[in-house]
């Protein structure tokens, strides 16, 4: 039973490596066990959740115009 506990840092890598689903059913579990019992990590979970549906989001509607990237090479090359 004691290969079942893991810590936060390893459930909160288990978590990120869960929003791109490459999670073997030993670490679904693994992570569940500890996600039962830490209210940080649930925490964490559901803020890393809302922060990647944000992000997708802002990726298909976010798009700088040709004006833009313009300036910001322009920018860029100047440094």
């Amino acid at each position: 039973m004691k290969w079942l506990m893991i810590t936060c840092k390893e459930a909160t890598y288990l978590i990120s490596k869960k929003e791109e689903n490459k999670l073997t059913w030993v670490s679904k579990i693994k992570l569940r066990g500890h996600l039962a019992i830490c209210s940080m990590c649930r925490r964490f979970e559901q803020q890393s959740g809302f922060i990647g549906r944000m992000a997708g989001k802002m990726h298909i509607h976010a798009t700088l115009s040709p004006e833009s990237k313009e300036k910001m090479q322009k920018t860029l090359q100047d440094q």
